[in-house]
This record gives C-alpha cells, structure tokens and sequence, in this order.
C-alpha cells in the first residue's frame, strides 16, 4: 500500500512530473493508493474553484481512506516520533507530519512524499518506509 501525502497529490493533480509523483503512477495499477483525513484536508484547502474542489473531492474519495488503529495511543506514538527526532537535533515543522508518519508505520505503508519532514522523520524511525528515502542531490 502507498500512503501518498499532499505534497504528491498536489504535484500529481498540477501535472508535475516529480520522482513521487512517477513513482504513484507506475504503481497505482497494482498498489492500493491511501490517504488520510488530514492529507485528505490539506489537498482540498488548496483548491481554487468550485468545480475542481468537486472533482479532487471524488478522486481523493475513491482511495483508501487510513485512519488511525489504535485510538489515542497513534497520537501518543506521533508525539513519540515528534520527540525522538527532536532529541536528535532534527526539526519537525508539522505536527500532522508525525501523524501521517505514525499511521505508515501502524499500516505498514510506503509514505510517499515531497517533504523534508518525512526525510527527518525517516531518519528518526528508520522503519519508515519512505519513497524517497533521502533528499534529492542538489542541482
């Protein structure tokens, strides 16, 4: 399963053509593509009219909706990653980040992103598994 965040759904519904963003739709014939409620908000705030806020709303809609598994205690466990990351000198600038990133790890899907956060993230919790799983080389 691949948890896609906003970042790549953005990228994917502007026609961007990103690593992520090729990465999805190699795969999305034979993976399931997820989301969450929060990366479901984030896409959807961005919308500028009516009639793309309709369209992306049913697309996002047609995925894999994941949720948190275990309650209150996905909350404590993204605080967790929060705080890990933090004692190792890495900045965190999402708290939502965490969350995204702790439901990944409980479903035990490939978090596929566009965010420096997860990359810190993945560095925190190397059993975050990532696409990609390190920044690209500058260019």
């Amino acid at each position: 399963m691949l948890l896609v965040d906003s970042s790549v759904w953005i990228d994917w519904l502007r026609g961007a053509d990103t690593d992520a963003v090729r990465f999805i739709q190699e795969r999305e014939a034979s993976e399931d593509l997820a989301l969450t409620q929060m990366i479901y908000l984030e896409v959807l705030q961005g919308v500028n009219t009516d009639r793309q806020f309709s369209a992306v709303s049913r697309v996002l809609g047609a995925q894999t909706m994941l949720e948190p598994l275990d309650g209150l205690g996905t909350f404590v466990a993204a605080a967790q990653l929060y705080r890990h990351a933090r004692k190792q000198g890495l900045t965190i600038r999402k708290s939502s980040d965490c969350l995204i990133a702790a439901i990944a790890l409980e479903q035990e899907a490939v978090l596929v992103h566009n965010d420096r956060d997860f990359l810190a993230l993945g560095q925190a919790a190397p059993q975050l598994m990532l696409y990609p799983h390190r920044a690209p080389p500058p260019a």
